[in-house]
């Protein structure tokens, strides 16, 4: 089904090999490592400086999700008023409305040509919609889902299920292939550079690396040797091998997809005390009252790390080849998605405060501070031509900033 899919050519020379690792356990020094302890006043931007536009089309609920455009013109969100549109990013123009669903949206996003625009809903139904002439040409009831995403390279739509199986079509045809449920949740997913694969973590605190060609499970990461309650956030890295993964129990775990093989625990919250400078005493944290929501591998080939970001608002960047932490930075609220821009070291952080901050993640310094929404920041894109990030929040509105200024 998907065998023309091109594949990604790799410096296999610069990537971590299983023999090559250093384990958690057996480093004793936590390198750069500090709580920044700048307060929001200091260097918070007042959001007339940067912000292009605020998008009120949503009246009449919070906007869950949403993504732009290569280059920014476009955006596509949705939220709980069972309705998606298609924007533009300039203007407010509304594009085309996403209607007919019958749930609150959690998924919209543009495919990989932005030929097409798709729209999920969490009672299951999908709905893709040609841009060109604004005509929906397919759409699909697959029952309660949890997830769904685009190919990064084909026209295939995936999305998880409540009760574990996974779904993927080919659009426009509507071909389908059904994976195996395991009688629990699919709560989150991650494809691999190569495009042949997928890592799925479950509610059971499973993983499993899936082949989409052959639909049967290449690897698997059990939860007596991971983790042990609902994974929250998986990443996979340029390798094509290494996968990060976060859950409910408090571990924030790398391990890797061709064998299944943790190699290192990198936090454990039940048992772990976070490391902050000298003047400020450690804290520990429990993981029943904390743990990672967001992880995002670094696309940069010479700054090899690893960002996460809790719901208590610390972001910690872990040295992914040594898995030492390499820094933590300290935010007032809860961190909802951290998203870096493009192939560089800038980190984008999106708070439960409603603000959006921008860390330059090598030196650890706040290059700004968006006083962007007045409820929780829900979802955050940035244009892979790196000028604009999309907001969507609790507030009703989605903003678009200006962010071309930083790199």
């Amino acid at each position: 089904m998907i065998e023309d899919i091109p594949s990604h050519s790799l410096d296999m020379d610069n990537l971590v090999e299983d023999d090559d690792v250093i384990f958690i356990d057996d480093v004793e020094e936590v390198v750069n490592a500090y709580d920044t302890g700048d307060s929001e006043e200091e260097d918070a931007m007042e959001e007339d400086e940067d912000l292009v536009f605020v998008f009120r089309g949503h009246e009449l609920g919070s906007i869950f999700c949403g993504s732009l455009s290569k280059n920014g013109k476009l955006a596509i969100t949705g939220g709980e008023e069972d309705k998606a549109y298609v924007w533009d990013t300039s203007t407010g123009e509304i594009i085309l409305a996403c209607i007919d669903h019958k749930d609150s949206i959690i998924f919209s996003a543009f495919n990989h040509d932005e030929t097409y625009a798709a729209t999920g809903d969490m009672s299951g139904i999908i709905q893709v919609w040609r841009l060109v002439d604004k005509i929906k040409i397919w759409d699909y009831n697959m029952g309660d889902a949890t997830w769904m995403m685009w190919h990064i390279a084909a026209n295939v739509l995936l999305a998880g299920s409540i009760h574990g199986e996974i779904y993927m079509w080919k659009i426009p045809d509507g071909d389908c292939k059904v994976f195996q449920g395991y009688g629990c949740r699919a709560e989150t997913g991650a494809m691999f550079l190569d495009g042949k694969r997928i890592a799925v973590g479950y509610e059971d605190g499973v993983i499993r690396v899936l082949d989409l060609k052959t639909c049967s499970v290449l690897s698997t990461i059990s939860s007596a040797l991971g983790h042990s309650s609902t994974i929250t956030a998986i990443d996979c890295y340029s390798d094509n091998n290494l996968i990060i993964s976060a859950a409910v129990d408090g571990k924030t775990i790398i391990s890797t997809s061709n064998t299944g093989k943790i190699v290192s625990v990198l936090q454990n919250f039940n048992n772990v005390k976070h490391v902050v400078n000298d003047d400020q005493d450690a804290e520990s944290s429990d993981g029943n009252n904390n743990w990672v929501e967001t992880v995002a591998f670094c696309k940069d080939p010479t700054f090899q790390v690893a960002a996460t970001g809790t719901i208590s608002g610390e972001i910690f960047i872990w040295d992914i080849l040594k898995q030492v932490l390499r820094q933590t930075k300290i935010q007032e609220s809860g961190v909802s998605k951290l998203v870096w821009k493009g192939n560089t070291s800038i980190l984008f952080s999106a708070g439960l405060d409603g603000l959006l901050r921008c860390y330059e993640a090598k030196s650890g310094q706040r290059l700004r501070t968006f006083l962007s929404h007045k409820a929780d920041i829900l979802d955050l894109y940035i244009s892979e031509n790196g000028e604009k990030a999309l907001t969507t929040s609790d507030d009703f509105t989605a903003k678009i900033f200006d962010i071309s200024s930083l790199s």
